[in-house]
């Protein structure tokens, strides 16, 4: 950043507001202790930038995991097969006993 103000180069910030709103939101979750259920497809760029802000996350691609989620959220569920399930799309060390109650 230096080189480019000493060169005068004005830097624009061109992120999708939308995206930046979803940054915030997930930047405010970790400053709150909470995990983020992120809905996409967790090999996605967007995804992958996103959760780059997380510690604690699970990522949701449609209802049908959505409602996946929900049901072990409300109902409890076999822990071994939701960690199978989503093994490419929670974060490390993802326990959701303890993750999807905060």
């Amino acid at each position: 950043m230096e080189l480019m103000n000493s060169k005068n180069v004005e830097v624009v910030d061109t992120t999708c507001p939308w995206v930046s709103k979803v940054w915030n939101t997930v930047d405010t979750h970790q400053k709150k202790g909470l995990t983020s259920i992120i809905h996409g497809k967790y090999a996605h760029e967007e995804t992958v930038a996103t959760i780059s802000f997380c510690e604690d996350y699970i990522i949701v691609k449609d209802m049908k995991e959505a409602d996946m989620v929900t049901d072990y959220i409300v109902n409890g569920g076999d822990k071994e097969a939701l960690l199978k399930y989503f093994k490419n799309a929670i974060s490390e060390g993802f326990d959701p006993d303890t993750m999807l109650n905060k």
